[in-house]
């Protein structure tokens, strides 16, 4: 109803965040004459965004295995609050890929968490042979390569081969390597190698002349 001036009764004060009421205080410019008065208004305070100035390290992880599994440790930020992967469903591929995690203040109230990419170690997977696959016959002479692998089963999908397609085993039954090759050699191992028995027949020999 004068003139005056409107300022905050305690200028120092760091209200929380949300709309609170904050005491103000109307001076008039006739202060001979006129009392102060106080009342009250609402400030937006919005929430404060936490400095993270050192991110955690991360635990390595096989191929298969969600980021559960992978261990977050360090990490520092300029409030309390913990560390944890964004989606720690997630199952990354092998390799050194960077993953979401996320700082979570103490003070959710007054604090926003903040979100980065930390890089972790995935080791490729080995692949599980159950059963290794069998082997046609062969003749004595003929190379490995004359012998068709039929069946095999696997943790994953893939080719069974002949290590050494040149190697010409000797008659009978002798167990030679066969290696299983993952489709997917980026995630996977390779190889992994077994004993299959292949059967070598005898050759018979043939006589061009006969001595009298």
């Amino acid at each position: 109803s004068v003139a005056g001036t409107f300022a905050w009764t305690t200028p120092t004060t760091a209200p929380p965040a949300g709309t609170p009421s904050e005491s103000v205080t109307f001076t008039p410019a006739d202060a001979t004459d006129y009392n102060t008065v106080t009342g009250s208004v609402s400030v937006s305070v919005g929430k404060a965004t936490p400095t993270v100035s050192a991110w955690p390290t991360a635990s390595p992880i096989n191929f298969g295995q969600t980021l559960a599994s992978s261990t977050l440790t360090g990490g520092t930020a300029s409030v309390a609050g913990t560390f944890a992967w964004t989606t720690p469903t997630t199952a990354p591929p092998a390799g050194s890929p960077s993953e979401s995690v996320t700082f979570t203040p103490t003070d959710t109230t007054d604090y926003t968490s903040a979100t980065a990419s930390v890089t972790l170690t995935v080791n490729k997977a080995t692949p599980t042979v159950s059963v290794w696959p069998t082997a046609s016959p062969i003749n004595f002479g003929q190379t490995l390569a004359s012998s068709t692998l039929t069946g095999g089963t696997a943790s994953v999908p893939g080719t069974f081969t002949w290590t050494t397609l040149t190697t010409a085993p000797p008659a009978g039954s002798p167990s030679e390597s066969v290696t299983f090759t993952p489709t997917d050699a980026t995630d996977y191992n390779t190889p992994a190698t077994g004993l299959v028995t292949v059967t070598v027949n005898k050759v018979t020999p043939t006589v061009s002349v006969w001595r009298e």
